[in-house]
């Protein structure tokens, strides 16, 4: 071969390796600024705004739409859409002012009529416990101009509904969503048109894969990532996997802090930081039924209380990370915690000893207890089978309330059946769930597990609670609201209409070696609306 021929080709050579390494460089330089999130709790299925993971897991966060308010990092309100809201003497109404540069993703100026369609549309449709909400208490939504709106409430419930509802409900287009008859079916391309930060682009239906672009035109100005991949995987072992291998950058998920059990892992790799924030929420708890027999016996549920060994599932759940709860159900981090009342105690002795002089004793000789009258008691302690810690809490319980003579027996359910069991039918004796930090937050303080009224989910009928919880809602300023949980906490202590069984700060894993300069928010962690501003390339 020739000299001329070889320089040739050792010229051509040169030139492609020069080439692909300045490809390579630009990838790397355009992949700097991409932020690669995972979630495990809920599968990519429609691109619609109104279904899970997007109204919770994404819009929570306010990331393709923004609701009127948004939560800060501690959890207090900051405007949203709304730039500033005044509310009525009465407590029935809110006057809402519009930002006046607010957009959709399509070009439409967002306007007032969008705001009084947004809550109509959530009333109608029953749309999760917002919608439910609004079922019970709004009335009706006045236009007073393109940028104003003033929403009106049947009863004083204004800053309830404020601090709680409002800030978690996506306005939407009314110009798309008034033709959809059914939100939750919807699949249509422009299901995904918001106004949040945060663009949609395209769905890899194969690869489970979200992408997400920096919406340039925000009200509130371009996000400082310029792109998301939202990843999903089957199991948290999966996504804790990714991370730990470099796939993902952090986890963004509606209330899914990692179990303590993964904690001692997670610190041993590099480059992987555990952020741990105050949980205004319990992340696992017991909730009676208190429409079905024994567990709508007092006795009987504060034996339950006794027979529980809450230690236990503080070490074998959260491998240390939590602490023995309060009978008031409450944490300490939510402003109204009432200091005064004991620890849950686990004392098999005071168990035994309830459900005896209630009547709950061994009538058949085959070691279990019967009811007073005689008859078998089977009583089912139902959780989610997707939730593995729950499952292993039940389990853990089952063989503790076993021990003091209780013919118990996990009934591991599958989510749809779960969840029409605990909010729609809510038939059940025990069922083991949790508690979001905005479960907590709203006035009732979680009373919306336990209290049958309407925009509740519970099956108390006790009328001393339900006056508390009302009087809770109707609340005129934060004093009589902090007073009345304080009250909501002593009754929980004295007839446990629910357990907590653990308390603790939430924990959740990032990565440290492509972004920092997270914004923790209390409960929710590094993943929220505030870090889509404050995050940096490292180095930058």
């Amino acid at each position: 071969m020739s000299r001329v021929r070889i320089e040739n080709l050792l010229g051509c050579g040169l030139m492609l390796i020069f080439f692909a390494a300045s490809i390579m460089s630009v990838s790397a330089a355009d992949d700097e600024n991409v932020l690669k999130l995972g979630i495990q709790i809920n599968e990519f299925k429609l691109m619609n705004s109104l279904v899970r993971p997007w109204y919770d897991s994404a819009n929570f966060f306010s990331l393709t739409n923004t609701p009127l308010v948004i939560y800060r990092p501690d959890l207090d309100i900051a405007p949203g859409l709304a730039s500033s809201w005044e509310i009525a003497p009465d407590g029935k109404s809110i006057k809402f002012s519009l930002v006046e540069n607010a957009t959709w993703s399509d070009g439409k100026p967002v306007t007032a009529e969008d705001v009084a369609f947004s809550f109509d549309y959530w009333k109608k449709n029953k749309l999760y416990s917002q919608g439910y909400w609004y079922d019970a208490y709004l009335d009706h939504s006045d236009i007073i101009d393109n940028h104003t709106v003033n929403v009106f409430f049947n009863e004083p419930v204004a800053v309830a509904s404020l601090t709680t509802e409002i800030a978690t409900t996506s306005i939407i287009p009314k110009h798309i969503w008034e033709m959809v008859e059914n939100p939750k079916e919807y699949d249509g391309p422009d299901g995904m048109v918001g106004c949040g930060p945060f663009i949609f682009e395209k769905f890899d239906k194969d690869a489970q894969v979200v992408y997400l672009k920096a919406n340039s035109n925000y009200f509130s100005g371009k996000p400082a990532v310029d792109e998301i991949e939202w990843h999903y995987y089957r199991t948290q072992d999966a996504l804790i996997l990714a991370l730990k291998k470099g796939d993902i950058d952090a986890q963004l998920e509606y209330y899914n802090p990692v179990p303590g059990v993964y904690a001692a892992d997670l610190i041993k790799p590099e480059n992987v930081e555990l952020v741990t924030v105050p949980d205004i929420g319990v992340p696992l708890h017991l909730v009676f039924g208190l429409r079905e027999y024994p567990t709508n016996v007092k006795e009987f549920r504060q034996a339950i209380s006794y027979a529980i060994d809450y230690q236990a599932l503080v070490d074998m759940i959260a491998a240390g990370y939590g602490d023995v709860p309060g009978k008031g159900y409450c944490v300490p981090q939510l402003p109204g915690y009432n200091p005064n009342l004991p620890k849950l105690e686990h004392n098999i002795t005071k168990a035994n000893e309830l459900l005896n002089s209630s009547g709950f004793v061994d009538k058949t000789g085959d070691g279990f207890r019967d009811a007073p009258n005689g008859a078998e008691l089977k009583i089912p302690i139902d959780v989610d089978s997707s939730k593995p810690q729950q499952v292993r809490a039940a389990e853990i319980i089952n063989l503790e309330l076993q021990k003091v003579g209780l013919n118990t027996f996990v009934e591991s359910l599958s989510p749809d059946i779960a969840s029409q069991k605990l909010w729609t039918d809510r038939d059940y004796c025990i069922f083991i769930s949790k508690s979001t930090p905005y479960g907590n937050l709203v006035s009732d303080s979680a009373a919306s597990y336990y209290v049958d009224i309407p925009g509740m989910y519970g099956t108390s009928t006790d009328q001393k609670i339900i006056d508390l919880v009302e009087k809770a809602m109707y609340s005129r300023d934060q004093e009589e609201l902090l007073q009345t949980r304080s009250a909501i906490q002593e009754y929980v202590a004295e007839n446990l209409p629910m357990i907590a069984l653990i308390w603790g700060d939430a924990i959740y894993p990032v990565r440290t070696d492509r972004w920092e300069g997270w914004t923790p928010m209390y409960g929710y962690g590094p993943v929220n609306y505030w870090s889509w501003f404050s995050l940096r390339p490292v180095g930058k």
